[in-house]
């Protein structure tokens, strides 16, 4: 593929506010360009205008010097620009391969008639899911994947139409340390083709370990870019600590009270004999969990499976106390998109919103108005419907349901995901504000230096056994890599 640029000259959106404003942009084939910025300053809005997702208002794309018309995401495609989306986009009754090959059969056939023979679209699919690491059967149902695997698999959907420019927002979030680097792996071929990588991120250990330039986005307008160069240089660390991407954790540890919750050697067909105790005023952590370990310590705690052998108590509740939940699940799944801000988050508890018998739209509105302030919402209304808004902000939204639910035990799967620091530094302020009213949070993380900042303890799992009960104390980032490794 021969070298090229893709640049955006002017580029505005504008629907009942201004969304982008005046983007002027260049990413050059054969690198890794970052995206970063605070939840709801227009990222993801770029993006999409960049793959057709969304209509311009005004302001050019140019491939090579030439003004493209994209006004579709089949236009943007006939120009090789294809993004992936945060949200999972599956055909859920179909098989791998289906999924794989949906629309994409006739790039493995000489013939425009007749299609590639189930033989050859399976040999397809295996090379790039080996690609990966993964060994699936082309034609398992997706309803019996990983999260990781789902994500692959709407990328490797993607590299089959050999992409020029490949647009990633957030793929990497919720991904493990060994998970991203396979993904970049494969990714660095890719680079090596020229193609043009713009991934957006709030990782920042992602963004220094392989982004080649970075462009922040601010207010919906491009503010500064810098290449690998300038990132030791002053004004690249300015601008990233007014994006507050490099903070402090504001650890609180208190005294453990009573008991919530005992994990009592339990096991289960994927978790092996994990023992711990969990106490109300306290943060404990688990790490190393794959995402189907994560689902089914989940289920097994809300009782939906039963263990192989051992048992999960709840001493001093008669019964199961009530628990807060936050899962691996997409927003798109997690949410409904075509409802309003207020409706998504008393889902939870619609009773609590009730009023003679019906739900309440002033009580829902208040509380809503509330979340709106305490998550730093950004650019997102009360009435909007949650399919308008930002990645971050569906993040944000599934975070303030779990809060409406309320419950003396929370468990949350990688909550932080998709947030900026300022928003994730809200969200730690409210787990402690959870310990301080006596709440027990069970928090599973990929992100390790968040474990050891926000947890008194951590249960490092391998391979789905238990492996230690560590204080965080004196742990560091890297002992527990290595723990794990």
């Amino acid at each position: 593929m021969k070298p090229f640029c893709i640049e955006t000259k002017h580029l505005t959106k504008i629907s009942d506010r201004t969304l982008v404003d005046n983007i002027n942009f260049t990413a050059y084939s054969g690198e890794f360009h970052a995206i970063i910025g605070s939840n709801g300053e227009g990222k993801t809005v770029f993006a999409k205008l960049l793959a057709g997702i969304r209509s311009i208002t005004s302001g050019s794309i140019l491939l090579d010097g030439k003004v493209l018309d994209i006004h579709d995401v089949s236009s943007a495609q006939k120009h090789g620009i294809y993004m992936l989306l945060e949200e999972q986009v599956m055909f859920p009754t179909l098989s791998v391969r289906e999924n794989i090959l949906s629309g994409s059969e006739y790039l493995l056939s000489a013939s425009h008639i007749w299609a590639p023979s189930r033989k050859k679209e399976n040999q397809v699919c295996r090379e790039y899911l080996q690609m990966f690491g993964l060994e699936l059967d082309p034609e398992m149902p997706v309803t019996e994947l990983t999260v990781f695997e789902k994500r692959i698999l709407q990328l490797i959907r993607v590299l089959i139409r050999r992409p020029r420019v490949l647009i990633l927002d957030e793929f990497a979030s919720c991904l493990t340390y060994d998970e991203t680097e396979r993904v970049f792996q494969v990714l660095k071929g890719l680079k090596e083709q020229q193609t043009a990588i713009l991934f957006i991120t709030h990782n920042y250990s992602v963004l220094l370990r392989y982004s080649d330039r970075v462009t922040i986005i601010n207010d919906g307008t491009d503010i500064a870019s810098f290449s690998r160069s300038e990132f030791h240089a002053k004004p690249f660390k300015e601008h990233v600590e007014a994006l507050k991407l490099n903070f402090s954790y504001p650890s609180l540890r208190l005294p453990p009270g009573k008991e919530v919750v005992r994990f009592c050697h339990f096991s289960n067909p994927q978790l092996h004999d994990v023992d711990f105790t969990l106490h109300s005023g306290e943060i404990i952590g688990m790490a190393g969990l794959s995402s189907t370990e994560k689902a089914s310590l989940i289920r097994a705690a809300i009782g939906d499976t039963r263990p192989a052998s051992g048992s999960i108590l709840f001493p001093g509740s008669q019964g199961r106390p009530k628990i807060s939940l936050i899962g691996e699940q997409d927003s798109e799944l997690a949410l409904f998109s075509s409802q309003s801000i207020p409706f998504n988050i008393t889902a939870s508890d619609f009773g609590r919103t009730a009023s003679h018998g019906f739900t309440s739209k002033k009580k829902a509105g208040l509380y809503a108005r509330h979340c709106l302030g305490r998550l730093n919402f950004r650019n997102a209304g009360a009435e909007d419907k949650t399919r308008y808004l930002s990645t971050g902000n569906k993040q944000k939204l599934i975070i303030a349901r779990s809060l409406f639910c309320g419950g003396s035990l929370y468990i949350y799967s990688d909550p932080a995901k998709n947030l900026d620091a300022a928003s994730r530094l809200e969200l730690y302020n409210i787990l402690n504000a959870l310990i301080l009213e006596g709440a027990a949070i069970l928090l599973i993380s990929s992100d390790f230096a968040e474990l050891i900042g926000m947890c008194s303890r951590i249960i490092p799992l391998k391979d789905g056994r238990q492996i230690g009960n560590y204080s965080t104390d004196y742990l560091s980032v890297q002992a527990l890599s290595n723990t794990l490794e």
